[in-house]
């Protein structure tokens, strides 16, 4: 084979390698890259902060950093697969509860079910008895409103761990 041809090759070669190197980084990160758009699914999300990808390390530190400099924050790490892609399992999310009037449409909001669980939707349309809320891979809003009473809070900020093994792992801190 000529050193021409031997020359272009391994220029291709390189660039390749360099190439899918670049995709295999984009996939890792992201999950936890912002989508750059304010609907993700047909759902307005413009108000839910998009996820900071850092270390399971980096990610807890800079939580707990933010939770011991807000009033009345905590941190949750998110369980389940409704608001993927936003929201993954593992991500861990900064909450606080600011007053019922003044939630807006696409902040994540938590409310207590009737079965007294935990669950992290976006807010979709101010209605009579509060909000309807819908989870990103939901086909329909939740049949139960957030309401006054079972309001938990709002996420503020969301890290995305990089390289976790936590799945579903629910854990509350302050």
């Amino acid at each position: 084979m000529p050193k021409e041809r031997q020359s272009i090759l391994r220029m291709f070669r390189r660039r390749l390698i360099a190439w899918v190197g670049c995709l295999t980084i984009s996939a890792v990160i992201s999950p936890a890259a912002p989508t750059g758009n304010d609907w993700i699914h047909g759902i307005y999300t413009v108000g839910s902060p998009r996820p900071v990808a850092r270390t399971e390390a980096e990610a807890w530190h800079q939580a707990t950093t933010l939770v011991e400099n807000t009033a009345s924050a905590f941190v949750l790490v998110g369980t389940g697969r409704s608001m993927d892609p936003l929201y993954r399992p593992g991500t861990i999310l900064v909450i606080k509860k600011p007053p019922f009037n003044e939630l807006k449409r696409g902040q994540t909001a938590l409310y207590r079910s009737k079965a007294q669980n935990v669950v992290a939707h976006l807010l979709v349309a101010k209605v009579r008895d509060g909000w309807r809320v819908q989870g990103l891979n939901n086909n329909t809003h939740d049949l139960e409103a957030v309401s006054p009473e079972n309001f938990v809070g709002v996420v503020i900020a969301a890290f995305q761990p990089l390289n976790s093994g936590r799945q579903g792992q629910l854990v509350m801190l302050r």
